[in-house]
């Protein structure tokens, strides 16, 4: 069977009025996270998964034990499109441009903070900006969102020498101890990384704003009340980092 011209005309007129309807109806179902089965896709960055990630599933054990998680890696350039699709849930990270687009709640403010080796051989218990830029560095890739460090020296106007570029930030463990590179990324996974005394935070010899890591979402479809759940949940436990 296929629909009439009458019928395409009036499904344009009528799809937005009974979306609403159908949207504000699942609102108001009950919904009981200790007994969902629901599948949640989530963005996250590499950060997330290495950060966030633990500390999200410990509380999803404990509240919701028979959901699933599934984790999409995080593309800046794609995550709007994402939500509005509703291909994705949620998305978490440093993604204040989707303010005003879709919904979302701050989680905590975070700076940029340096990591290098604990046996760097010429930096000393301070950064200057003249050690920074004398030094080889590490760049991870942009997509990621992290361009705050790279904006700020274009303003400065000084350039830095970038010895590697890596798509991810989880590489850097494995690439500072024992090297003279130097890396700049988010202090909270700095301090992380520098906890078995390979490696130690610094902070930056210019100044530089905090950002907002929030949780960012769009009300789907008769998924209202899950993703609320999720989404005030999530920030619920990470906003206490």
């Amino acid at each position: 069977m296929q629909p009439t011209y009458s019928a395409d005309k009036l499904y344009e007129v009528f799809r937005v009025s009974v979306m609403n309807i159908e949207l504000a109806i699942s609102s108001t179902r009950e919904f009981d996270p200790s007994q969902s089965r629901r599948t949640f896709r989530i963005a996250l960055s590499d950060l997330g998964e290495i950060f966030l990630l633990p500390i999200l599933m410990k509380a999803f054990r404990e509240l919701a034990p028979k959901v699933s998680i599934d984790v999409v890696p995080m593309e800046v350039g794609q995550v709007e499109e994402w939500l509005l699709k509703g291909r994705i849930d949620a998305a978490v990270g440093n993604l204040t441009f989707l303010k005003g687009k879709v919904q979302s709640l701050p989680v905590f403010e975070e700076f940029y903070s340096c990591l290098v080796c604990a046996k760097h051989p010429r930096i000393g218990s301070k950064m200057t900006l003249d050690k920074f830029l004398g030094e080889s560095h590490v760049s991870v890739s942009h997509t990621t969102g992290h361009s705050m460090v790279e904006e700020m020296l274009k303003k400065l106007e000084v350039s830095r020498h970038v010895a590697l570029n890596i798509p991810h930030f989880s590489a850097l463990p494995s690439i500072i101890p024992g090297s003279e590179l130097v890396a700049c990324l988010p202090s909270r996974v700095a301090g992380m990384f520098a906890e078995n005394g390979e490696m130690r935070v610094m902070a930056l010899p210019f100044d530089l704003p905090t950002f907002e890591v929030g949780v960012y979402w769009e009300n789907k479809l008769g998924d209202s009340s899950e993703q609320q759940w999720l989404c005030h949940t999530m920030r619920r436990v990470l906003e206490v980092l």
